[in-house]
């Protein structure tokens, strides 16, 4: 099996709950706070627990790629048979 280059992705999902006591506070408003404003001083917005899910992967995938580099040191990779991407390295 010949060796080459590979540009491999993969995904994860994570579940992260926060869970805030609001204060003195209409439900409508409540909800308004913790969206937008839970930082926001003027408002009774504690952070009361956090819960984030071990995460759930996708299958990798992996692409052969192609590497340059130009006179001026410019890095660029293709995957094998499309364009060029400029690349900072």
């Amino acid at each position: 099996m010949s060796k080459s280059n590979y540009m491999v992705s993969i995904t994860s999902t994570y579940t992260k709950t926060e869970t805030y006591l609001v204060e003195d506070e209409t439900k409508e408003d409540a909800l308004y706070i913790v969206e937008n404003q839970n930082q926001n001083p003027k408002y009774k917005c504690t952070l009361w627990n956090t819960d984030t899910s071990d995460g759930d992967f996708d299958e990798p995938t992996a692409k052969e790629v192609e590497f340059k580099k130009t006179e001026d040191n410019q890095y660029y990779w293709k995957e094998v048979g499309n364009e060029w991407f400029y690349v900072k390295w």
